[in-house]
């Protein structure tokens, strides 16, 4: 194959939509692609030659546990290919990205693409970035799951998802920059670009009808993988940045009379000073054993 795709779900809310998009638009490229269906049996047949589907009927677990059971699969299998790479089962994708999937063939290099509001080129997250700029822990902002197409020969030795992270996991976020970080500190490339890309549901009125104490959990939970990936990787100079953002946003959001996601907002300003102190003890604590 040129490209398989690992994708996992819970429910069928979004992933026909998923397969839809890759079954109509693959030209040009074989296609893998593998779907980890949880407590949901999941029945489609690809009407592409070009595309090929494998489903894995598995029980409920984190998003990380479920994409490394996808990738002992292809392993077991003995599949080869060129490229990988992990949308979710809310992504999509139109035609473009396959036609324009084959100038990135034989490149021996891994790319980071936009990830847009489903419909539109207005950037999902993110910002505006330069064709064929190296990418760098610094630009962790560019960086998510769905957007990472890595050289599928990493595989047998590099690929791999941290099951402590993710959703479903101990800590809620950062499995994909963790990811990232494994790959890119082995001294692989990765390079941006905008030919490749694709889309996401955008965020509508997020938070608009979640009471304070369930927004304030999943800021926690989500806080915790980024400060565990600091202090994995020990990229402490990424810690101002992780307070700020959070100070920046409570004030906006003050000023846009939101007052409830302000509030949210500096009480997780306190939560991330929390966790990076718990975290700092954990690993003196952890390297103290190791001694």
């Amino acid at each position: 194959f040129n490209l398989i795709m690992v994708t996992t779900h819970q429910d069928d809310l979004n992933i026909f939509k998923l397969l839809d998009s890759i079954d109509n638009n693959v030209k040009n490229i074989r296609v893998l692609l593998v779907v980890v269906s949880q407590e949901c049996k999941t029945i489609y047949k690809s009407k592409n030659p070009l595309l090929d589907i494998a489903f894995i009927d598995e029980v409920k677990m984190g998003l990380s546990k479920a994409r490394n059971i996808a990738l002992k699969y292809l392993l077991q299998n003995s599949f080869s290919a060129e490229y990988i790479m992990f949308p979710d089962d809310d992504s999509s994708f139109d035609q473009d990205f396959f036609i324009n999937f084959s100038t990135i063939l034989n490149s021996n290099k891994c790319y980071i693409t936009p990830i847009y509001n489903r419909g539109t080129k207005d950037l999902y997250f993110g910002k505006k970035t330069k064709e064929n700029k190296l990418i760098k822990p610094i630009d962790h902002q560019l960086i998510g799951s769905p957007n990472q197409i890595i050289l599928y020969n990493l595989l047998k030795q590099d690929i791999v998802f941290n099951e402590e992270l993710g959703v479903g996991a101990q800590y809620g976020s950062s499995e994909d920059l963790d990811l990232f970080l494994n790959l890119y500190l082995k001294g692989n490339s990765f390079v941006f670009t905008n030919k490749l890309y694709n889309f996401h549901p955008k965020k509508v009125a997020a938070y608009k009808n979640v009471q304070l104490r369930d927004i304030i959990r999943r800021f926690r939970n989500y806080s915790s993988g980024f400060a565990f990936v600091i202090f994995k990787y020990k990229y402490f100079k990424l810690i101002p940045e992780y307070l700020i953002r959070t100070l920046v946003a409570f004030v906006v959001f003050a000023i846009k009379f939101n007052f409830k996601l302000s509030l949210a907002y500096l009480v997780q300003f306190f939560l991330r000073i929390q966790l990076l102190i718990h975290f700092f003890f954990y690993k003196s604590i952890s390297n103290s054993k190791n001694v």
